[in-house]
């Protein structure tokens, strides 16, 4: 995600029989490349008709919310300097009301200092939940009784709730050596710093390059390794909600397909139930990511650069898994057939999948350039109605949705929903509000030409407004309350029925 360097509305005549159901608004023809620094403060992203953003937080907020000067200079008491780079965040809390923010960090040389913020949106309350010593020196040894008030850390790239009530947060890149690391008391309202989180070390869970981080309905855990030529991984665990021990397996495609990375695939086995390792290599060496080595040993699957990944359950009760190969410009869809076996197809490919404006295919762009396109898939979120959507690691970095009207792995178009200006930043995070299925929460990460102020933004549709998702006294309601906010707005036809789609399914 992190590079380690570092409102048009399309007319009726031509949507007009190309909307498909899935598609809740015009999409873009072009990508956002406004250079004007006031527009960026005040409304960095360009977003269709009917669709509002708003500012929750930045670097700056939370530095003088905490006592320090707000044009990030970092004194004692106050945010921490290092915590650059918002990533994949994710809520918690009985209200949502808690935002968790992991920090890959933006300090000279790569030197640590990462950690995890929690943020209160309804009271504004900060708490510091895990954060680097700055040593530039990491632990790699689970054995001799880790402290993680005493350690350091980089890369800090997911945060992401378990089904347990637990946190977790992984290493992508630097000297940390790929470890993942979860927090058991997540929302408890006592924490005021770290040494109040109650953190352990996931010793049972291979040493990679962490990135997406996503739980099917069994609970067992998927993740890849964010390495040029990744793997994707299963880790079962041998107690229900219980992370601590458990089985690891990487995800094997037969022949077939592009360079065998689709077709039926298998799950093969680098550690036992008890996390013993079934391999030469040592999967939890975390001096040289030795999941990978692994991995490769069992002929594990190597997809371009894997990053984020979500999953939704199909109308046939089977799940898919969604995961965006960067550097190949594809979003893989992998049907989770049974414990032992999947099928992996191209969702979306940027020179196979068409958009909704009429070109086949939708193309890469070029970014130095603005030029239009789907260029290095990295966030994938699923709505409430299973709409997928895919942002770019890019600048500017777009936001697509896309639609596979009739659920077979492969979607038919794709859309242009959002984007980001042009101040060396991009969209990532993105994320539905589980307090309105109209509202997604996405962060903008190392905006360069904007003092590097990490903020976080709202994006919501007008529909929302009035229609209280979490205070209807039943679906019907609040679907009526939705029918009615469309009317009011004028909005018909396909775009409707996608929105009240999504109010349908937001249970």
């Amino acid at each position: 995600m992190f590079k380690k360097l570092l409102l048009t509305a399309v007319g009726a005549c031509a949507i007009a029989g190309s909307a498909h159901a899935g598609t809740y608004f015009e999409p873009l023809t072009q990508p956002n490349t406004n250079s004007d620094l006031a527009s960026f403060n005040n409304a960095p992203f360009e977003i269709p008709q009917n669709y509002s953003q708003e500012f929750i937080a930045s670097r700056k907020t939370l530095n003088a919310a905490l006592g320090g000067d707000p044009n990030l200079t970092g004194e004692v008491g106050a945010f921490p300097p290092s915590f650059g780079n918002w990533d994949m965040i994710d809520f918690g809390g009985v209200n949502s009301e808690f935002i968790f923010i992991p920090h890959e960090v933006q300090i000279a040389n790569d030197d640590g200092g990462a950690g995890v913020t929690r943020y209160n949106r309804d009271t504004g309350e900060i708490v510091i939940l895990l954060e680097g010593n700055r040593s530039g020196i990491a632990d790699n040894d689970p054995t001799d009784g880790w402290d993680h008030t005493d350690d350091d850390f980089t890369g800090l790239d997911p945060a992401v709730m378990t089904p347990a009530g637990t946190l977790l947060t992984g290493e992508e890149w630097g000297f940390g050596g790929g470890r993942l690391f979860e927090l058991m008391n997540p929302t408890d309202a006592n924490i005021t710093g770290p040494a109040d989180a109650d953190w352990r070390w996931l010793d049972s869970i291979p040493s990679v390059s962490h990135e997406g981080l996503k739980f099917d309905k069994d609970g067992n855990l998927y993740f890849v390794d964010e390495n040029s030529s990744g793997s994707i991984y299963k880790f079962e665990p041998k107690v229900g909600n219980d992370y601590s021990v458990g089985s690891t397996s990487v995800l094997v495609v037969g022949a077939g397909g592009v360079d065998g990375e689709v077709g039926n695939g298998q799950w093969v086995a680098i550690t036992d139930m008890d996390n013993n390792a079934l391999t030469t290599a040592d999967p939890f060496d975390y001096n040289i990511r030795g999941g990978r080595i692994a991995a490769d040993e069992v002929g594990g699957t190597g997809y371009c650069r894997p990053e984020d990944m979500d999953v939704r359950e199909l109308p046939n009760g089977k799940e898919m898994l969604y995961v965006a190969a960067t550097c190949a410009n594809i979003v893989y869809s992998i049907e989770l057939v049974d414990a032992d076996n999947a099928i992996v197809r191209e969702f979306v490919n940027s020179d196979v999948t068409p958009d909704l404006i009429g070109n086949n295919p939708v193309g890469t762009g070029n970014p130095s350039d603005s030029t239009y396109g789907l260029d290095d898939p990295d966030n994938v979120a699923i709505d409430a109605a299973g709409n997928v959507f895919i942002i770019e690691d890019e600048n500017p970095g777009d936001i697509w949705q896309a639609v596979d009207d009739n659920k077979d792995g492969v979607a038919e178009y794709v859309a242009l929903f959002a984007s980001l200006g042009k101040y060396g930043s991009e969209p990532t995070g993105f994320i539905i509000d589980p307090r309105d299925p109209f509202t997604w929460l996405v962060a903008i990460q190392h905006p360069s030409a904007h003092e590097n102020n990490d903020a976080l933004w709202y994006i919501r549709h007008d529909v929302s407004e009035g229609c209280d998702y979490l205070s209807a006294k039943n679906q019907g309601e609040y679907v009526s309350c939705i029918t009615k906010a469309a009317k009011d707005l004028g909005i018909n036809g396909q775009i409707k029925a996608a929105l009240l789609d999504v109010a349908a399914n937001a249970k």
